[in-house]
């Protein structure tokens, strides 16, 4: 898996817009919202930044795995590259779960 994708870290929700502009797509980890949002309220903020970028979004819950896709439905990843995501996080996830880390994510976290 290390060869195929990069360690994950977390993107303020007023750069969302920007990743998804550039092509990319973001999967959360529910976990990684905290004590700041709960999901449908972490939701409304990212589609209020994207509207105002002129990127129009979708959402897909992964519910099984507490996760959340955010895509610019103008560039979908393919079903490859989000299950390749999901793994990614999920390695992750086991990693900071053994160590009490929340993630390389918190290192780039912005005000949210």
């Amino acid at each position: 898996m290390a060869d195929h994708v990069t360690e994950p870290y977390l993107v303020g929700v007023e750069a969302i817009a920007g990743e998804l502009l550039r092509g990319k797509w973001c999967v959360y980890l529910h976990e990684w919202l905290g004590d700041d949002y709960d999901l449908a309220s972490w939701r409304e903020l990212v589609a209020a930044e994207a509207e105002r970028s002129g990127v129009e979004v979708c959402f897909v819950q992964i519910p099984r795995k507490d996760m959340t896709l955010v895509a610019n439905v103008r560039a979908l990843p393919s079903f490859e590259q989000v299950t390749e995501s999901v793994a990614a996080l999920e390695h992750y996830r086991g990693l900071a779960a053994g160590r009490g880390w929340r993630g390389a994510a918190t290192g780039r976290r912005s005000a949210q």
